[in-house]
């Protein structure tokens, strides 16, 4: 008798752990995206390089996201929209007025959060995005980029060319 008692014990203790396990590999990722985050690649292009070739600043391309646990702040260049968000182990579900109106997906291996807008896949990365810092579209005023530390950036940019 006291060996069915020690089996049924130790069946009920490796359950237990195993359940245990689960809800912390199975748990959200709250903790992992809260915090801004801003575009960091659209369609695989480097922001600055897509906003460039769409002949926009990078303003007009960007949204930042604000996650925080009880709402989440989409902001664009024409303003900012407040979500709900829904905590799940792939990402965060958006709703708006109890209405699913998208997900920001995780990446865990990268840790980024991306999201799919018209069949072109934006990528996030960790940080905020103060809208009004970027600078106009090179169209001929070559003065404008050089007077904002293009130095640098055309250092890179000579490099990029060849």
């Amino acid at each position: 008798m006291m060996k069915r008692v020690t089996k049924k014990l130790a069946l009920v203790l490796v359950a237990a752990m195993l359940m245990g396990l689960c809800l912390v590999g199975c748990g959200s990722i709250e903790k992992d995206v809260l915090g801004d985050w801003s575009v960091d690649t659209i369609g695989g292009t480097p922001i600055a390089d897509y906003a460039a070739a769409a002949g926009v600043t990078v303003d007009m391309m960007n949204m930042s996201w604000k996650i925080e646990s009880n709402k989440v702040t989409q902001t664009g260049i024409n303003g900012a929209t407040e979500f709900e968000p829904k905590f799940r182990t792939d990402g965060v579900e958006l709703h708006k007025d109890g209405t699913h109106q998208g997900n920001l997906l995780w990446d865990a291996d990268n840790k980024v959060l991306y999201m799919d807008i018209n069949g072109v896949k934006y990528v996030f990365k960790k940080g905020a995005y103060t809208f009004g810092s970027a600078e106009q579209p090179s169209g001929g005023e070559e003065q404008g980029g050089a007077e904002q530390g293009g130095a640098e950036e055309g250092g890179a940019e000579e490099g990029a060319e060849e």
